[in-house]
């Protein structure tokens, strides 16, 4: 598929680290599934990811750690 932003390029997968900070903490969540146009960066995620996306990164950002990490890939962990 064709960019929406910049019209030079093809849409294609990657796998990128996506980050949120909030009220002094990080969390870092690596290799999320996406979509990048290789002319302009613009990147695109689908609903399902990006809704398990925030529950994993509002997940980590309510814990008592400073600096999170997770891969996308790793099972949901129970609650603390």
């Amino acid at each position: 598929m064709r960019c929406e932003h910049c019209d030079q390029g093809e849409r294609v997968p990657v796998r990128r680290a996506k980050t949120a900070e909030r009220d002094g903490k990080v969390a870092v969540v690596l290799d999320v599934p996406m979509e990048e146009c290789p002319a302009c960066g613009d990147r695109w995620l689908t609903r399902d990811v990006a809704a398990r996306l925030d529950t994993m990164l509002s997940a980590m950002l309510s814990g008592d750690v400073e600096i999170a990490t997770r891969h996308f890939d790793e099972p949901a962990r129970p609650a603390a």
